[in-house]
């Protein structure tokens, strides 16, 4: 049987995550004015459950909270299941480059995350492998509306390497929807996120996707409910998932 293209299986991808999100209430359209994302204020945090994405199991809890803020704002994470201690890494901050490329051998599982300026990212801890990327993209719709969309491509890297990879992210907002999670119900703009990416050192896999679906709540300045999951295929035609999970909203302070 011929091999699929890459085009091929980057549809595939998405049309078969897009077909198991979750869904939530959709809530009219109005010609109100456009929330206001919450600004950043050292100390807020945000607590989550973390489950498997396809069995549903609790596999931790996790703690984000915004650790610093200057030229760039630092998220550190903690795990309730690791006796709450904070998962140790060097604060990269404004010179975040240059440190990142001089402590390689301090890699933790979930680094800080560093977004320049709020709600552009340029490290992301949220993988299995950190991406530090040469531009910040974005973390959350800009326009805060349905049908926004953008497609961005820019280069990262990752502490084990030195070397440097592409990747595009299309993010495409979808609609407002009521959701009720463990915190509470919010109102918040659900957004999809397909991620076309090369891994490192990995010539044998040809194609790599993620795909997020997102509800952002702008009153909280973050995610109320989180999936992200992961395929790429090798040389040889197979399919393999990437550890996949759901985040969902526990508190917030």
């Amino acid at each position: 049987m011929a091999m699929s293209t890459r085009r091929e299986f980057i549809f595939l991808a998405a049309a078969v995550s897009a077909g198991c999100a979750g869904r939530g209430t959709t809530i009219p359209v109005t010609n109100g004015p456009a929330p206001v994302v919450r600004a950043p204020a050292v100390g807020q945090s945000w607590r989550y459950a973390k489950h498997d994405y396809f069995t549903g199991k609790v596999v931790d809890t996790q703690i984000d909270r915004v650790s610093k803020i200057g030229k760039s704002v630092e998220i550190e994470s903690r795990s309730e299941m690791a006796e709450n201690k904070p998962i140790t890494f060097p604060s990269w901050g404004d010179s975040w480059w240059q440190e990142y490329m001089g402590n390689e051998t301090a890699v933790a599982p979930a680094p800080t995350e560093v977004q320049k300026p709020w709600g552009m990212i340029v490290i992301d801890p949220h993988w299995t492998e950190l991406q530090a990327f040469e531009r910040a993209i974005p973390l959350w719709p800009s326009q805060l509306r349905p049908g926004w969309s953008i497609t961005v491509g820019t280069y990262y890297k990752n502490p084990n390497s030195e070397e440097t990879m592409p990747s595009q992210l299309t993010m495409r907002a979808k609609r407002w929807e009521s959701i009720a999670v463990p915190a509470g119900r919010f109102t918040a703009l659900r957004y999809y996120n397909v991620i076309d990416f090369r891994f490192r050192n990995a010539s044998e896999r040809t194609a790599a996707i993620r795909q997020e679906d997102i509800w952002f709540a702008p009153e909280i300045g973050r995610w109320v409910k989180r999936e992200s999951r992961g395929i790429f295929r090798e040389d040889v035609g197979y399919d393999v998932k990437e550890s996949s999970y759901r985040w969902e909203l526990l508190s917030w302070t």
